[in-house]
């Protein structure tokens, strides 16, 4: 077939086929690539990625410690339900719960719940302050790359420092 011909086109095919290669081209352009695998895990706010499966909007909320069992419409209502806050991972509702930040490029932590919306920056994405008003610069990216240098200059004194006791226990 012509259109998957290398070079220019025949002479009298030349404008009939410039139309549909610039809309195929567009559409690639537009469509964004789909990575085989590459799966968009949807979880309530403030919960870790390798806890989401807890967190099925289609059943009932089970309380991480079996103390209750609820709608799923109760999770992150900003009510404690569960002994555990296992229910209110993205709110402040529950005095022993726990916020996930992801902080992508970084190191992932959790915090307090009670620290989530209090106006202070604790996670380096800023997502425990998503509804104070405050707006937090991702300081993520950086922290990363500041402790990979870190690790690579410690990394490089070790090497440093087991040639250097390789080479004095030669000579003794």
């Amino acid at each position: 077939s012509d259109l998957f011909r290398f070079g220019p086109p025949a002479p009298a095919a030349r404008g009939t086929q410039r139309a549909p290669a610039m809309l195929l081209l567009a559409l690639l352009l537009l469509v964004p690539p789909v990575l085989p695998g590459a799966v968009e895990v949807t979880r309530p706010r403030g919960v870790s990625l390798s806890a989401h499966h807890f967190y099925d909007p289609s059943r009932p909320f089970t309380c991480l410690d079996g103390s209750a069992t609820v709608d799923f419409a109760w999770v992150n209502d900003d009510y404690c339900d569960c002994r555990d806050g296992s229910d209110e991972p993205g709110t402040a509702a529950c005095p022993n719960g726990r916020f996930h930040c992801t902080n992508a490029g970084y190191r992932p932590r959790d915090i307090p719940a009670a620290h989530v919306n209090d106006g202070v920056c604790d996670c380096c994405d800023g997502t425990d302050e998503y509804e104070s008003g405050v707006t937090c610069e991702n300081t993520c990216r950086e922290r990363g790359r500041r402790e990979r240098e870190q690790q690579q200059q410690r990394a490089r004194v070790a090497r440093e420092g087991f040639g250097l006791r390789q080479r004095l226990a030669r000579e003794a």
